[in-house]
């Protein structure tokens, strides 16, 4: 396979335009090499978290805060910090407001286009009268927002060009300079001087403000699992990122539980069972409903199959349900899990036959040596439970109508048509289908962005320190090659084909596999969990609820195995995501080495917080937000809800000449430089008229 070089790209890109557009772009980068790296939110782990990500949106992903103080310094007090942070919040609310208003069907449309020209809330004019009434001048007012613009765009006048319409450039312009005391002067006079204009020039600039205070996004990933919006976080990812003009652009890192619902979407047997399982688990299923699922089919043979509610532990403890019962609930998850256990052997074996990169050996194993342990034969009665489980007293559950001595992973007829009717819903919803094309298409599995290495949760190791190797691919290659296959299967989906079985099982692989660098554990113990008491099942590795981590989650925190990771990528620091953690100082990997963990747990299951990484030119901060209650009260109080800002590293002002932008911007420019060295000559020949004599 032949890879064309980055500089063969843009000179295929570029080959078509003429030499003044190549003159001008040619210009344009060598001035954007010297300017200042870019500003960027890192989130991760939202699992469902619709509201609570909309509000981290309508706060500034937690930069309004920094912006301000930075920014204005120590020119005030308190209570004007808290009426410009205002300023920003009524405008980044009313937009946020606004998408989703369009999404829930409140709104005919929603164009990024019209942002300057859309309606701002009657708050923005009460809050600029409120600082008049704190002593400040219109024209002391102007020259703030002004200083906050030019700070946020960093003198880059380039990011005003493209966000404001042109009505507006001209003066706009001449007041980001103020180069011209006079001239600057007598606008800011000519905008003070008029009440009314006043108040629409300053939304104008806010607008202006907001559009640049974050550059771009990294999602870590796990959108689905655990939280009930998975696929209104996905129509507002679209929504907010997708535009052509006005958004920032997102790099979304696929996570485990991404994984796990792609494998479902396309058609992966286990994959399907699993990912609803744990919706039902979690009584997150109203979202199943909107994209169309129906579970009535399960219900039906949950209840036929199970008269008694179940003794093993199938849903999480204490958790509401709605459309059911807790006792029905207990009996679908029940028979979703048993069909798991089952298709996963009967799955594992057929792989077996093809062959491939993946060694499944020891997952058939342990599964086939699990089912044999599930009890078969024994009678819906408690009394029998009651005696088997006092002469084997590591079951929590032994009663598995379904299973076959002989042959335990086979199914049942009626669990046959069962899985059928799931893995059809699954591979034809059309929003579902449609939200996973999506997510095949943006997801990726790693990204360095300006030389910070983003992923989700691990690279496999060895015992003696070094990434381990799967069929001779290890660290930056295993992923490369992970992530051509999940293209490529999402290549197959978007074009109506079905995904052969070692593409479907190499999703399964990713999501549990012991050697994913989605898991790296020992073995996901779901079905250890249910059925066998912890202290009993803790006597034999096959039974035992401990998942060992790999050694990677250990070495994580050492230097030299750090440094070996950012070596492998070019990289110069780490983030990750997938573990949950409190404070800065558990997601602190290393005091030598920019490394963190910032999954802040932002679903309830996980804590009902949240945690999100803001990259600046000057400082790399870790903001802490509070519950959706805190953030939900503090935007009916028309104000910040109280985030913990902590200062994790100063970033020495790196110019985009030395960061990721910057590479790709500097082979552009040596395409740029050929294609002019065989251009110019004709433009330059007719540009100047020869003279006689």
């Amino acid at each position: 396979m032949i890879v064309m070089s980055h500089r063969d790209f843009y000179k295929l890109k570029h080959a078509e335009s003429d030499v003044e557009f190549l003159i001008n772009r040619k210009l344009l980068i060598h001035k954007q090499l010297e300017k200042p790296a870019r500003t960027y939110a890192v989130y991760t782990d939202l699992h469902g978290s619709y509201e609570k990500f909309l509000q981290w949106l309508k706060n500034g992903m937690g930069y309004t805060r920094i912006a301000v103080s930075e920014i204005l310094g120590n020119d005030y007090g308190p209570d004007i910090y808290a009426l410009y942070e205002r300023l920003l919040l009524v405008i980044d609310r009313d937009r946020v407001s606004a998408i989703q208003a369009y999404l829930n069907g409140e709104m005919e449309e929603f164009d990024h286009r019209l942002y300057f020209f859309a309606q701002v809330p009657s708050r923005f004019v009460d809050t600029l009268e409120a600082l008049e009434g704190k002593k400040l001048t219109r024209k002391r007012v102007l020259k703030d927002l002004l200083n906050l613009l030019r700070a946020i765009t960093r003198g880059d006048e380039h990011r005003i060009f493209k966000a404001i319409p042109k009505t507006y450039q001209e003066n706009m312009l001449k007041l980001y300079f103020q180069k011209d005391t006079a001239t600057y002067e007598a606008l800011l006079d000519g905008v003070a001087d008029n009440r009314k204009i006043y108040h629409m020039f300053s939304a104008i600039l806010v607008k202006l403000i907001i559009v640049n205070m974050l550059e771009k996004h990294v999602n870590l990933g796990d959108t689905f699992d655990r939280g009930d919006g998975a696929d209104k976080l996905i129509d507002f990812y679209r929504a907010y990122f997708d535009a052509e003009v006005l958004s920032p652009p997102l790099h979304y890192i696929w996570g485990n539980h991404d994984l796990l619902w792609l494998g479902a979407s396309v058609g992966n047997p286990i994959l399907c069972v699993t990912a609803l399982r744990i919706s039902l688990r979690y009584n997150n299923m109203d979202f199943l409903y909107r994209y169309g699922f129906s579970v009535d089919k399960l219900k039906e043979f949950a209840l036929d199959c199970y008269h008694l509610t179940p003794t093993g532990a199938y849903t999480k403890s204490g958790m509401e349900t709605s459309g059911y019962s807790l006792d029905d609930a207990k009996k679908m998850a029940k028979v979703l899990l048993v069909l798991e256990t089952k298709l996963t052997l009967q799955c594992l074996r057929e792989a077996l036959t093809i062959g491939g990169q993946i060694d499944y050996i020891p997952h058939e194993a342990r599964f086939s040596s699990l089912l044999q342990l599930m009890p078969a034969g024994i009678a819906e009665d408690e009394d029998e439970w009651a005696a088997f489980m006092a002469d084997n007293p590591l079951y929590s559950d032994v009663y598995f109508p379904t299973i076959d001595a002989d042959h335990p992973e086979r199914l049942t007829k009626a669990e046959q048509e069962l899985v059928d009717d799931l893995v059809r819903q699954f591979t034809t919803l059309p929003r579902f289908q449609d939200h996973m094309k999506w997510l095949f298409w943006k997801g990726e599995m790693y990204r360095v962005v300006d030389n910070t290495l983003y992923y989700h949760a691990a690279l496999p190791a060895t015992d003696n320190m070094e990434l381990a190797q799967i069929k001779g691919m290890k660290g930056k290659g295993l992923l490369d090659w992970l992530q051509r296959d999940l293209k490529r299967i999402g290549e197959k989906q978007k074009a109506g084909q079905d995904p052969t079985l070692r593409e479907k099982m190499l999703l399964w692989f990713l999501w549990c596999g012991a050697e994913s660098p989605f898991f790296c554990k020992s073995k996901m113990a779901t079905l250890e969990r249910a059925i066998f008491k912890k202290e009993e099942a803790a006597a034999d590795t096959l039974t035992t609820w401990k998942e060992e981590k790999d050694r990677y989650y250990e070495y994580i925190r050492d230097d030299r195995f750090l440094n070996q990771i950012l070596r492998e990528f070019h990289a110069e620091k780490l983030v990750m995501g997938h573990t949950p953690v409190k404070t800065a100082e558990q997601g602190r990997l290393s005091d030598a080495l920019m490394a963190f963990v910032i999954d802040g747990g932002a679903s309830p299951a996980y804590g009902d917080r949240g945690a999100v990484l803001i990259h600046t030119p000057d400082w790399v901060y870790l903001t802490f937000h509070p519950s959706l209650e805190e953030l939900m009260q503090a935007e009916d109080e028309h104000r910040l809800p109280d985030v913990k800002i902590m200062p994790l590293e100063t970033q020495g002002k790196g110019l985009l000449r030395d960061m990721e932008k910057g590479y790709f911007l500097r082979q552009e420019l040596e395409a740029i430089n050929e294609l002019l060295e065989n251009r110019i000559d004709a433009v330059y020949g007719n540009f100047f008229r020869r003279e006689e004599g």
